[in-house]
């Protein structure tokens, strides 16, 4: 699971995403976590017409990843104890990471 944070400084690089996996099954539950730097580049469109003088062709969007930081962090018994059968797991999750962590997720507006 991943999400996009609050930049935060992290020598060597500013962190822009929180990734986590899952790790011991508690209660509550241990997770491994990376404070990561990901570049977008975004798709360049082709130039001109193929097989014509200055043709450029099209450059695909890319991203590149850097772990900063890794390591091991749990949730607290407060927040499994509210980790309620309603919540969305995925997001509860990242929420309680990502708070333990001191971060803040930066979670994108919907595209109208």
């Amino acid at each position: 699971m991943q999400t996009q944070i609050q930049p935060v400084n992290v020598y060597p690089g500013t962190a822009n995403t929180l990734y986590i996996r899952a790790g011991n099954l508690g209660p509550p539950p241990g997770y491994y976590y990376e404070l990561q730097e990901v570049t977008v580049v975004p798709e360049v469109p082709a130039s001109g017409t193929e097989g014509e003088p200055g043709y450029v062709p099209a450059v695909p969007a890319s991203s590149t990843t850097t772990v900063l930081k890794n390591g091991n962090v749990s949730m607290t018994q407060e927040q499994w104890d509210g980790w309620s059968e309603t919540a969305d797991d995925t997001e509860y999750q990242l929420d309680c990471v990502a708070a333990n962590l001191g971060l803040v997720r930066d979670i994108p507006l919907p595209q109208a």
